[in-house]
């Protein structure tokens, strides 16, 4: 989350009521006495509010009371008491929330101006959204926020029942939620396999997030931090396949592959080059390559690590 920026002003404004006469009354004797009459003011500051993601909520504010001067005492502090204790409520600009915080009360020719601090807060930064005044959920990709960048289709002398992945990789400017999304595919499987974890599955901005089989490394080719494993749920066919994410009902990233005229084999993992990482280059088999680091016996890939480029 970013540091909050230096406070901004809010100013509102009591306006405080006219003075009513003053009401005196003469005694039998030379003594007089003079009886004050108060008059109160309410001030209301209203702006139509608008809810829901980013969206802009207006600010309402109802002031305490104030009391006249009286003739004896001559004008009074209009602020005592202080008729700035209650905050205006948070809003919401886009996917940033602006707080309001201490408040300070001045007098300005016998009006009361209430001065807030506000303080900013990046929602997106921690992978939320700001809605209704306040930061909720956790955000999930947009369509081309994150992309298929190297899939291993056919192990080599490791089981393709335990030691297929694929490594995803997140171009979105904040963290993104893959919990509650789903992995399908286009070919003879007919996969259609919804995440499910027990906590939000998390991937940061750059940063890349491999899904295999199962994530036991003596099983998937010694690949440890495997972030999400989708067992018998989800396969990548040799054959030749479409590999799909999809949040809702919004496709994230499709891939289609075929053999021979896409750069894996088996026990060769394929890499996208990283002058393509867009949802729409990698759609072409030329900015593809064959792996060439080994990172199990008789298996080559990079899994959890950066693409190395591909030759010219």
């Amino acid at each position: 989350m970013r540091a909050p920026p230096p406070a901004l002003a809010l100013a509102l404004a009591l306006a405080c009521g006219p003075a009513e006469p003053v009401d005196t009354a003469a005694t039998s004797t030379s003594e007089s006495t003079s009886t004050d009459s108060a008059t109160t003011s309410t001030s209301t500051s209203t702006t139509d509010s608008s809810s829901g993601s980013g969206s802009g909520s207006g600010a309402t504010l109802t002031t305490a009371a104030t009391t006249a001067p009286d003739s004896t005492t001559g004008a009074l502090d209009p602020c005592d008491p202080d008729p700035c204790t209650a905050d205006p409520p948070d809003e919401c600009d886009g996917d940033i929330l602006h707080t309001y915080g201490e408040s300070t009360c001045t007098a300005h020719h016998g009006i009361a101006m209430c001065t807030f601090d506000v303080v900013d807060i990046d929602c997106a930064a921690d992978g939320l959204t700001c809605e209704k005044g306040a930061c909720r959920g956790l955000a999930t990709p947009a369509a081309g926020e994150v992309i298929f960048v190297e899939l291993m289709i056919d192990p080599e002398t490791l089981s393709d029942f335990k030691a297929e992945w694929f490594e995803l990789r997140s171009l979105a400017d904040a963290p993104r939620n893959l919990s509650g999304c789903v992995l399908a595919d286009a070919g003879v499987n007919g996969d259609e396999h919804i995440i499910v974890t027990d906590e939000p599955l998390l991937i940061g901005p750059g940063e890349l997030l491999v899904m295999a089989k199962t994530a036991d490394p003596a099983e998937n080719g010694g690949i440890e931090g495997v972030a999400y494993a989708f067992g018998d749920a989800f396969s990548l066919t040799n054959t030749g396949d479409t590999a799909i994410l999809r949040c809702g009902d919004v496709v994230i990233d499709a891939l289609t592959y075929a053999p021979k005229t896409w750069p894996f084999d088996a026990g060769v993992s394929m890499s996208l080059d990283p002058v393509a990482w867009t949802a729409e280059a990698n759609d072409f088999a030329d900015n593809w390559c064959a792996a060439v680091d080994t990172y199990a016996p008789m298996n080559l890939g990079t899994p959890g690590v950066d693409n190395p480029p591909c030759s010219p």
